[in-house]
């Protein structure tokens, strides 16, 4: 019988053709010590299996388990936006599609809610796991010294195993449609300005790489790029310039605020070219690097590609680019 004398906690999932990975997801969230929890699945006009696979898990019975099927793909900006607006959780969880949280994360988190009223946002320490390389990273965050200043010079949290205070989300305006990619970082950024953030500093959730997804396919990370250094620029201005940004943003797109020459948004995408070249994966560095500016810079990368492509580079390759801090997981 649950605890109801604790905060309901709303974990939200969303999956779009990600059928394959709803166990691995979903099991340990089930599985969770927390009490007093709902588990919100969105299913996002998914075209593969995910439908017929939520269907088994609602048959369960689990009173626990809320399944949300789109008539229309919203994207997953919209689809979170929608999913809260139906949680009745006081504190609201995220959860990465095809990911793995520790029976214990919801507890944890919560826990460091309750106990500390300043705190809004909460991550944990994570393991960056590349499954067909069998490479498994610990990462350690620490978040419990966050300034709107040092979050604006990159991000603390990966998204996935964030646990935020619905209060907060409502004061700070909740996500913004408008942000196809980095609606997180845009929504600490005015986080920030009402709370503090802090780290459950355990390891309780794994983030398994998807070289399919938003910070490795070409044309995704190069949008992503866009969003991401706007969000820093709008959160460094006067309120008068970011509403002015913001509605730039939103009528033509991020390429309004950071043009394709920008060096700073030219310096991110050749740095994502050297990761995927990190982890072998030469085809797409190429396909990246065509958004580079330099010829010169375009050229280092096919260079740098066909140097470390070979498989008997696998160790090597590691090491070196470790060395220059650079690390896909």
């Amino acid at each position: 019988m649950k605890n109801v004398s604790l905060p309901r906690v709303s974990v939200i999932t969303g999956y779009y053709n990600r059928g394959h990975l709803l166990d691995r997801t979903l099991r340990p969230l089930l599985d969770q010590t927390y009490e007093n929890l709902e588990i919100i699945v969105f299913n996002d006009r998914s075209t593969d299996d995910t439908s017929s696979r939520l269907a088994e898990y609602e048959r369960l019975g689990d009173p626990r388990l809320k399944v949300i099927n789109h008539t229309e793909n919203l994207g997953f900006t919209r689809g979170m936006i929608n999913a809260i607006t139906r949680a009745t959780g006081e504190y609201i969880a995220v959860q990465g599609s095809g990911d793995i949280s520790s029976v214990d994360r919801i507890a944890e988190q919560a826990h460091l809610l309750m106990s500390r009223p300043g705190v809004g946002v909460v991550g944990s320490y994570y393991e960056n796991v590349v499954e067909d390389r069998g490479v498994a990273r610990l990462r350690t965050p620490d978040a419990d010294t966050t300034t709107l200043e040092s979050l604006a010079r990159g991000n603390v949290f990966t998204h996935g195993e964030v646990m935020y205070r619905r209060s907060i989300y409502e004061a700070s305006g909740g996500y913004r449609p408008e942000f196809k990619y980095c609606q997180d970082y845009d929504l600490w950024l005015r986080m920030i300005r009402h709370a503090s953030f802090a780290t459950v500093k355990k390891p309780l959730y794994k983030r398994f790489i998807q070289f399919d997804g938003v910070s490795y396919a070409p044309e995704k990370a190069a949008l992503q790029a866009l969003y991401f250094i706007s969000c820093q620029r709008m959160a460094m201005s006067s309120p008068a310039e970011q509403v002015s940004m913001f509605e730039q943003l939103k009528e033509h797109g991020p390429g309004v605020i950071v043009k394709k020459d920008d060096p700073v948004l030219q310096s991110r995408l050749f740095r994502n070219c050297l990761r995927l070249i990190a982890w072998g994966n030469v085809t797409q560095a190429n396909k990246m690097s065509e958004h580079l500016i330099s010829r010169s810079r375009r050229t280092a990368i096919k260079m740098v590609g066909r140097v470390f492509s070979a498989p008997s580079f696998e160790k090597p390759r590691q090491l070196i680019f470790k060395s220059l801090g650079i690390e896909a997981a």
